[in-house]
């Protein structure tokens, strides 16, 4: 599960009325798309409400708020959405300051992975660990980041 750490948000978000599923989608994936970050957080009814790991056909229609949105506010990340790469661990890895990136490749595709530094391509969205925490199980409170555009020049919040 991922969760908006603050009131509001969910008021302040914007979605994608259009965005459909080029491919199978996991709840709770992030989802890039033409440049767009979107959390993919879809309203399920039925058995399927109380389902771990419910995938979204290809061709359905998605419920991506978009993530760019939220900059500088905190989404709290169940654990199970980080993919820790060879030998990382949730008790050893995750640390106030680490960064975390999307996965847009790959098995992980729309999990998030550890990342050393932040990315540069403007526009992107990564976030950084706030705090450790519990949401159904180990989680991070973590900052929703923007590598700002060279006409933004904003502080992105990454560190040196």
């Amino acid at each position: 599960m991922i969760k908006c750490n603050t009131l509001g948000m969910i008021e302040i978000s914007k979605n994608d009325p259009r965005l459909t599923a080029e491919a199978d989608v996991t709840l709770y994936d992030f989802l890039v798309k033409d440049g767009v970050t979107y959390l993919i957080a879809n309203t399920l009814s039925g058995d399927d409400a109380y389902k771990d790991g419910v995938v979204i056909p290809k061709g359905e229609y998605l419920k991506g708020f978009m993530v760019d949105a939220w900059e500088n506010q905190a989404l709290i990340i169940d654990a199970k959405h980080i993919a820790f790469g060879a030998g990382e661990t949730y008790k050893n890895d995750i640390a106030v300051g680490k960064l975390l990136t999307i996965v847009t490749a790959g098995d992980a595709t729309g999990k998030l992975a550890i990342a050393a530094q932040a990315p540069v391509d403007a526009g992107t969205v990564y976030f950084k660990v706030l705090e450790k925490c519990t949401l159904t199980g180990d989680a991070v409170k973590a900052q929703v980041l923007v590598v700002p555009t060279a006409a933004g020049g904003a502080d992105s919040g990454a560190e040196s």
